[in-house]
C-alpha cells in the first residue's frame, strides 16, 4: 500500500502476522500494521538530510584514541547481548557516541527490566550521546522476521542492516561536507563479529574493543566472569564441574506446572534471621510456602520471582528457632573463593532445619524451588572478603544485605580494593557452583566514611540520586515568578483567611497547611489545602515521568534527595510563611460534635500566615493569655480533632505505634552529634485527623463520581497467621490478644498495660503494626465495598 510520502513521511505499510496462546488453550492469529517512514532522526550532529533528535549523538567527542583496536573517530553501534550483560562496562565514561537499535531496546526490555533500567539511565540521564535509533519504523533499515527465523536471528540481522545504513549514510554525508566518523559494530560473540565482518562492516567483539582501553584495565575485571565461561562443556552445555543442585524446570515445563496447579509462583523472600530459609508468597492475600534448606531454594535470590513445588505433608517443617548469619555461618576455608570447596551437603540443606520433635500446629506448608520465572538481580554494595590464598583472582564478595548469597568474582585489584565498599553484579549461578558468578562493577569509596555510607544506604534500597537531567530543568517556571492574573480567576480567592502550616522542625518542603473559622450558626468552617503541584507537571512531561521513577522524597540524617527541583519542592511547591500560593482545598462545614454539615473541593489561592512547628503551635494552644485569630483558629482545630479521634476509637481504629527519632547535626560539619526520640504531642495527632479526614472525603467524593473507575486505598486483612508474633508476646505476660476485628484488637491493646512496665504496651503496639498487611491500589468497582476499608 503506497501512501504520500511529502504529505504524511509515511512511505509504506507492512503487516506483522504472528499466532499466540489464548487462556483457553486455543491459538489466534494475530495481524497488525506497521508503518515505516522516511522521516526517522538518524542522531547524527549536523546531518543535512535527517530531522534533528531531540537526543541525538555529540558533536564534540574525540573516541580515536579510547581502544587500540581502531584509532580514527568513530561511533558505536552494540548489539542485544552487550545491553543485557555488559551494560556496567558500557556505563564507563569512556564510552560515548552509542547508538542503540530499537529492536535492542525493545528486546532488553522485554528481557531483563533492571538491564532496561540502566540502559534508559544511561539514554535520557547521562549526557554522552546514547542514542535511541528507530530502526524498526525506518524504511531503509527495518528488516521482517522471515519464516522459522528466531528473535534472536533476527535481531541481530536488523542490527547489521541498521549499520550499513550508517555506513552508507556517513559515506553521503561525507561526500558533502568534511570527512566523518567511521560505524564500528561492537558484537558480544565472536560469531556475530564474523558475520558483520562477512558483510564488509568495521567490527569488532566486545571483550576486543575493552581489552584496547589500556587506559582503564578496570575494565577487564568486569568482563572476568564472562570470560570464564569457557568452563562449561561446548558438547552438552553442562557444566564441567560437579553438579550442587538440581535442574530448574523450563519456561514451558514451569507453564503447564502453573496452569494445572500443581506448582505456584511467587516472590522468593529470605529470611533475616536465617539465611537457609525463604518464604514464597504465591497469591495476593499473602499466603506464603515455607523452604528451608540451600537444596530447596535451588540458587533462588532474594526478590527472585520463582516457581515452587509443594512437599508432602510429611515432609513440612517451621523455622528454626535459631539466628543463622552468613557471616557466622560461612566462614574459614569453605567460604574462600580459590579453594576447591563448592559443596552443598545435607548438612548444609538441614542446618537450619528445627528439631524433629515439634508440634504438629507449628508446621507450615513447606514447598521447594523448581523453578525460576524472572531474576530481580541487581547491583550489589558490600565488600570483597580476604583471601587466604596470596595473589588470589577469583574472590568473595559479602554484600551489605545480608539476605544475599556470596557472590564469587574475579579480578586483579583485590589490594586496591581492601577496605573499600565496592559494587558487584551477578551474572549466572550455575549448578556447579556453591556461590553466584558475578563481576566487579565500581568502587563507592572508603568503609565507614559517611559519603560513602550514604551512598550505600540510597543504592541497595534503589533510590534514584542522579541530578536532575536538563529536559527536567527546562519544565521549571521562570524565575522571578508570580501568580498570573489568568491563573487567580479560575481560582478561589483564600487569602483573606488565617491559615497556617505545622510540621516538623527544619521543614521546608511543607505540603500542606489548615484553617477554622467560626460561623454564624455555631458551626465551623474547617479547611485543608495542599500545595497544587500539578500545576507545575504537567503529564507525559520530563518532570512528570522523572517525579514518577522517584517516587517520593527521601530524607537522610543529613541530607534531602528531592522528589522533582528544590525550585518546587522548597519554594513554589511548599506553602511558606507569608507567600502567595496555589493549592486545591478541601473545606468541610463542621458542627461543634466534628460531624460533616457540607464539604466543597475547588483550586484556591492562599497565603498562610505562619509556618509553625508542632512545638510552636502546642505552645499558641496552650498560652491562654493569646486570643489572636491563628491561636483560635489552632485550638478550634485541635478541639474538633479530639472528637474525630474519638469516634474513629469507637468504630474500631487502630492506635499503633513506631518509633520516631531527630538527629542533632553539627552545623559545620553535619555529622550526626546526638539522636532522640521525637517528642509527641497533641498539634501531631490535629494534623494526623484533619489530613485523615481530608483523605476520606476526596476518596468518597471520587467514589460517588467514578463509581467503576476510582483509584482508591485499602489496607487488606492481615492473615490469622500474621498476628502470631504479636499473640505469643502478650501471652507471655498473661494477656490474651484477640485479633477477630479491629475494634476486638484495639480492646485488647488498651487491656495489655503493665504498671512496672510502660514500654510494654508500646512495644504490642509496634509488633502489631509489623502484622498489618501493605497498602493496595484499586480500582473502585472491582472488589465489594466491605472490601474497600482499611
Amino acid at each position: 500500500m503506497e501512501l504520500n510520502v511529502k504529505q504524511s513521511g509515511i512511505s509504506r505499510r507492512t503487516l506483522k502476522i504472528f499466532h499466540k496462546n489464548t487462556r483457553s488453550g486455543g491459538i489466534v492469529k494475530v495481524v497488525r500494521e506497521h508503518y515505516l517512514r522516511n522521516d526517522i532522526p538518524c542522531g547524527l550532529p549536523n546531518c543535512t538530510i535527517c530531522p534533528s533528535a531531540e537526543r541525538g549523538l555529540l558533536s564534540d567527542v574525540d573516541n580515536s584514541s579510547i581502544s587500540s583496536v581502531i584509532n580514527e573517530q568513530h561511533i558505536i553501534l552494540v548489539d542485544v547481548s552487550i545491553l543485557l550483560h555488559k551494560t556496567d562496562v558500557l556505563a564507563d565514561d569512556c564510552f560515548c557516541n552509542v547508538i542503540i537499535a530499537q529492536t535492542a531496546w525493545e528486546a532488553v526490555k522485554q528481557k531483563s527490566p533492571p538491564a532496561y533500567k540502566k540502559v534508559h539511565h544511561l539514554v535520557f540521564h547521562e549526557e554522552r550521546g546514547f542514542f535511541v535509533f528507530m530502526n524498526d519504523f525506518h524504511e531503509e533499515t527495518y528488516a521482517a522476521r522471515e519464516p522459522g527465523e528466531s528473535a534472536d536471528s533476527r535481531n541481530d540481522r536488523a542490527l547489521r542492516k541498521t549499520a550499513k545504513f550508517f555506513v552508507d549514510h556517513l559515506a553521503e554525508l561525507g561526500s558533502r561536507s568534511k570527512k566523518l566518523p567511521k560505524l564500528v559494530l561492537l558484537c558480544d560473540s565472536v560469531e556475530s563479529r564474523d558475520r558483520a565482518r562477512a558483510e564488509g562492516l568495521i567490527s569488532f567483539s566486545f571483550a576486543e574493543y575493552v581489552k584496547g582501553i589500556t587506559s582503564k584495565p578496570e575494565l577487564a575485571d568486569k568482563l572476568a566472569a564472562f570470560e570464564s565461561r569457557d568452563e562449561i562443556d561446548p558438547k552438552t552445555g553442562a557444566p564441567r564441574g560437579r553438579l550442587l543442585f538440581p535442574e530448574h524446570l523450563s519456561a514451558d515445563e514451569t507453564e503447564i506446572g502453573l496452569k494445572t496447579g500443581r506448582l505456584k509462583k511467587g516472590s522468593f523472600q529470605v529470611s533475616r534471621d536465617n539465611y537457609m530459609e525463604a518464604s514464597v508468597y504465591v497469591d495476593d492475600e499473602g499466603s506464603a510456602w515455607f523452604v528451608q534448606g540451600l537444596l530447596n531454594c535451588n540458587r533462588a535470590v532474594h526478590d527472585d520471582l520463582v516457581a515452587v513445588e509443594l512437599l508432602p505433608e510429611d515432609e513440612w517443617s517451621c523455622p528454626a528457632r535459631l539466628l543463622k548469619i552468613r557471616d557466622q555461618e560461612e566462614s574459614g576455608a569453605n567460604a574462600d573463593a580459590e579453594l576447591d570447596t563448592d559443596e552443598v551437603s545435607t548438612e548444609d540443606s538441614e542446618k537450619g532445619a528445627p528439631s524433629k520433635k515439634r508440634k504438629r500446629d507449628d508446621l507450615l506448608p513447606t514447598a521447594r524451588v523448581v523453578g525460576i520465572i524472572r531474576r530481580n538481580w541487581r547491583p550489589y554494595c558490600g565488600v570483597l572478603l580476604p583471601s587466604s590464598v596470596p595473589g588470589a583472582r577469583r574472590h568473595l564478595f559479602a554484600a551489605a544485605e545480608r539476605r544475599i548469597p556470596r557472590i564469587r568474582i574475579e579480578t586483579r585489584q583485590a589490594d586496591t580494593l581492601k577496605g573499600q565498599r565496592v559494587i558487584v553484579a551477578i551474572d549466572s549461578w550455575p549448578r556447579d557452583s556453591r556461590y553466584p558468578l558475578g563481576h566487579y562493577v565500581r568502587s563507592l569509596g572508603t568503609l565507614g566514611d559517611r559519603a560513602t555510607e550514604n551512598e550505600v544506604l540510597l543504592l541497595e534500597h534503589d533510590i534514584p540520586h542522579y541530578k536532575f537531567s536538563s529536559a527536567v530543568l527546562d519544565c521549571l517556571p521562570a524565575v522571578p515568578w508570580r501568580i498570573s492574573d489568568e491563573e487567580r480567576t479560575k481560582r478561589v480567592d483564600l487569602r483573606d483567611l488565617v491559615i497556617c502550616s505545622v510540621d516538623p522542625p527544619g521543614c521546608t518542603d511543607i505540603d500542606d497547611a489548615l484553617h477554622c473559622r467560626s460561623l454564624d450558626d455555631g458551626c465551623f468552617e474547617v479547611g485543608v489545602h495542599i500545595a497544587d503541584v500539578s500545576h507545575f507537571v504537567r503529564p507525559g512531561t520530563a518532570i512528570d515521568l522523572e517525579a514518577a521513577e522517584r517516587g517520593t522524597t527521601v530524607y537522610l540524617c543529613d541530607q534531602r534527595i528531592d522528589m522533582v527541583p528544590e525550585l518546587l519542592s522548597s519554594n513554589l511547591c511548599s506553602l511558606r510563611g507569608g507567600e502567595e500560593r496555589y493549592a486545591f482545598s478541601v473545606i468541610w462545614k463542621l458542627t461543634s460534635e466534628a460531624e460533616i454539615v457540607d464539604v466543597k473541593f475547588h483550586k484556591s489561592v492562599i497565603c498562610s500566615r505562619a509556618a509553625l512547628t508542632y512545638q510552636q503551635a502546642q505552645d499558641l494552644i496552650d498560652n491562654k493569655k493569646l486570643d489572636d485569630p491563628l491561636a483560635q483558629s489552632l485550638r478550634q482545630l485541635n478541639n474538633l480533632s479530639k472528637k474525630l479521634r474519638e469516634r474513629r476509637r469507637a468504630n474500631g481504629a487502630l492506635t499503633l505505634a513506631s518509633m520516631e527519632i531527630r538527629f542533632n547535626i553539627d552545623s559545620e560539619t553535619r555529622d550526626p552529634i546526638a539522636v532522640q526520640e521525637k517528642k509527641f504531642l497533641q498539634t501531631n495527632n490535629m494534623v494526623e485527623e484533619f489530613m485523615l479526614l481530608a483523605n476520606i472525603s476526596v476518596a468518597q467524593k471520587i467514589n460517588d463520581e467514578f463509581p467503576d473507575c476510582a483509584v482508591l486505598r485499602r489496607h487488606p486483612v492481615p492473615a490469622p497467621a500474621n498476628y502470631k508474633p504479636v499473640i505469643q508476646a502478650a501471652e507471655s505476660r498473661g494477656f490474651k490478644l484477640v485479633v477477630d476485628s479491629g475494634k476486638a484488637i484495639a480492646e485488647s491493646l488498651d487491656r495489655a498495660i503493665i504498671d512496672a512496665n510502660p514500654f510494654f504496651n508500646t512495644m504490642l503496639r509496634i509488633l502489631t503494626t509489623r502484622c498489618m498487611t501493605q497498602a493496595v491500589y484499586f480500582a473502585s468497582g472491582t472488589l465489594p465495598v466491605e472490601q474497600y476499608y482499611h
